[in-house]
């Protein structure tokens, strides 16, 4: 029990770091592995329980106001369907820290070096993948082996800001093995060929620099310099095997935007921005709801599949998905630990901390400062690994900074094992509708507080079956739980221009068509397509007219988004439906421009297929 925590970390952050399915717990898929540290949360809480804390009212009221107004945004979502796992992983990630912020750790500087090896072997994996398969930038052990689709270079970018500064504490020597590590590590870093985290690396770097002026040793500068060039040379010498089967990004063109996606990747992320400020004005108090920016932000979408997961932007995030006193309690908390770190860094009571301990402190505060600056123009902490080393290493800090230690009180006591109960419960409970989901009744996940689209998913399957009754309590579950499904409006809307259907209706089949339109206009042909099939040329209104014209629009621009391959999307089915809306929007065009539209569209389904065949290859 003694060194309980330490292997419950270390196991945690194996088995989330290395499986090859459990990865991005938003969407479901690392799911199975949250419930597993929400379950080991309470052993580990009562473990530390009885070792003596530096109390700090300040932060632990910051995080509970965090906390409670995470759960409230739950409470009032728009997207409850998907919200709780977000849920569940800020407050698992909340009492991570609350365990062991305030006391000292003994087994710190171990868990660090065992998570920089853990980054070593992340890399070398990351090399046997960028030779084997045809992805253009290193994603290391940030995949999905069920959907080869399914990977996330940005995500292993910032596990490794993360990470490579520790090889500067745990080496403790500036010599070849430290060029080595450190080369092989960043090497990785620059595969992943993200421009943002690059940016981080340099404001890590700068720190550094600026940290350990006064102490460089000219003799050892050789060896820093010499790491970087084990990078550089690795990175270009990777590039050149790949190239010898493989599609290598040009870094000249990468660097100046000049890639397919690098100029439709800044502008996105603006507008995302700028679509984040707009829906926290709307939302202020509660939000939309954890993980509701994708949901939220179609309606105000700018241009034709143009979204995202989150803001791009952690803090945006908070305060659109949770309102902006969760995002006030947030950093108020992070500015608290700032202020600590500050006056106990730099103040009076420096000279009672050992040099060597000071590297460590400062290491890890540069790993989370990069962390940080990543998530400024990115999201990544949606991956459990990331999100664990990211409070772990906060609560690191606060650890190595206590200045005097006491008992907690027990009503301090009291509320942290409660905490990790609820969280414990919680877990197990949903552990086992997961279970009995996989194995026993696919019905169960209607039980769960995480059903996702089983819902939408149950009534796309009845009304197959062709049984309208089940499909519309199905349907209209999923829209009780998010009333901004678009596919749910859509489902609806088939269901009732079901001729088969009893309660077939017309004017409901293009109201709900409509509402699909309207909740997500800029993602979906077949919203268009099948809305247009239901009218008659020679007696439309003038807002049905207003579709038309606006389908029409969005074929205009996907015809060459398919012709670049946009956001792959000439892998996708929206080329079918693209052209079959083409098909139903002929009656509306006049000469010559239902020829132009013809051959567009003849166009882009041979470049689509010619797509499909070159992935295959």
């Amino acid at each position: 029990m003694k060194n309980f925590s330490f292997y419950a970390l270390c196991f945690i952050l194996l088995v989330t770091l290395f499986n090859p399915v459990f990865n991005k717990y938003d969407y479901g898929a690392g799911f199975p592995m949250l419930l597993l540290f929400g379950v080991l949360l309470l052993p580990m809480a009562v473990c530390e329980l009885r070792k003596k804390r530096e109390w700090n009212l300040h932060e632990v009221l910051f995080l509970g106001i965090f906390c409670v107004f995470v759960i409230v945004s739950f409470v009032f979502s728009q997207t409850k369907n998907f919200g709780f796992s977000e849920v569940l992983a800020y407050l698992s990630a909340v009492l991570l820290y609350l365990i062991y912020s305030n006391i000292k750790i003994g087994f710190s500087e171990k868990f660090l070096k065992i998570v920089m090896w853990f980054s070593v072997f992340a890399v070398l994996l990351g090399y046997i993948f960028y030779f084997t398969r045809a992805e253009v930038r290193m994603f290391g052990p940030f995949f999905n082996i069920l959907d080869h689709s399914n990977v996330w270079p940005n995500a292993f970018a910032l596990f490794l800001l993360l990470t490579w500064p520790l090889v500067v504490i745990v080496n403790k020597k500036i010599d070849l093995k430290f060029a080595a590590l450190c080369g092989f590590i960043l090497s990785g870093l620059l595969l992943t060929f993200s421009r943002g985290a690059l940016l981080a690396f340099g404001g890590q770097i700068v720190l550094l620099f600026v940290y350990y002026f006064k102490r460089i040793e000219f003799k050892k500068v050789p060896y820093c310099l010499l790491a970087g060039v084990f990078a550089v040379g690795l990175f270009f010498g990777a590039n050149y095997v790949r190239s010898l089967k493989n599609e290598v990004i040009n870094v000249e063109n990468r660097l100046e935007f000049k890639t397919a996606d690098s100029s439709t990747s800044v502008t996105e992320r603006i507008d995302f921005l700028k679509g984040a400020i707009t829906l926290i004005q709307e939302k202020p108090l509660f939000g939309f709801g954890p993980f509701s920016f994708r949901d939220a932000y179609n309606s105000i979408q700018k241009t034709f599949l143009a979204n995202a997961d989150h803001p791009h932007n952690i803090f945006l995030k908070i305060g659109l998905e949770n309102g902006l006193i969760a995002l006030f309690g947030f950093v108020g908390f992070l500015v608290t630990l700032f202020i600590v770190f500050v006056k106990r860094f730099f103040g009076k009571d420096r000279g009672n901390m050992s040099i060597s301990k000071r590297d460590v402190l400062f290491a890890i505060f540069v790993s989370v400062l990069g962390g940080f600056a990543h998530n400024l123009i990115d999201y990544n902490f949606n991956f459990l690994q990331n999100l664990i080393l990211l409070f772990l290493f906060m609560a690191f800090i606060r650890s190595m900074l206590i200045k005097k230690e006491s008992f907690s009180p027990n009503s301090y006591k009291f509320l942290l094992v409660s905490f990790a109960v609820i969280i414990c419960f919680i877990s197990l409970y949903e552990g086992s509708v997961l279970a009995i989901h996989r194995l026993y009744n696919s019905e169960a996940l209607q039980y769960s507080l995480f059903p996702r689209n089983y819902f939408l998913t149950s009534g796309d399957e009845a009304l197959q079956k062709k049984d309208f009754k089940s499909a519309m309590i199905f349907i209209d579950k999923e829209l009780t739980l998010n009333p901004l499904d678009g596919q749910a409006y859509y489902l609806k809307g088939v269901l009732y221009c079901n001729k088969k259907n009893p309660d077939a209706d017309l004017a409901l089949c293009r109201e709900n068509f409509r509402k699909a339109i309207n909740v997500n206009p800029m993602n979906d042909f077949i919203y268009y397509r099948d809305f247009i099939r239901t009218l008659d040329p020679s007696n439309i209104s003038s807002s049905d007219v207003a579709i038309v014209h606006k389908a029409g629009e969005l074929i205009m621009m996907y015809f060459d988004m398919v012709d670049k391959n946009v956001h792959f999307t000439g892998y996708t089915l929206n080329v079918e439906a693209a052209a079959e809306t083409v098909y139903w929007l002929l009656p509306y065009l006049r000469p010559p421009y239902d020829n132009v539209f013809k051959t567009l569209r003849d166009n882009m389904l041979k470049t689509a297929e010619k797509l499909r065949e070159e992935k295959k290859y």
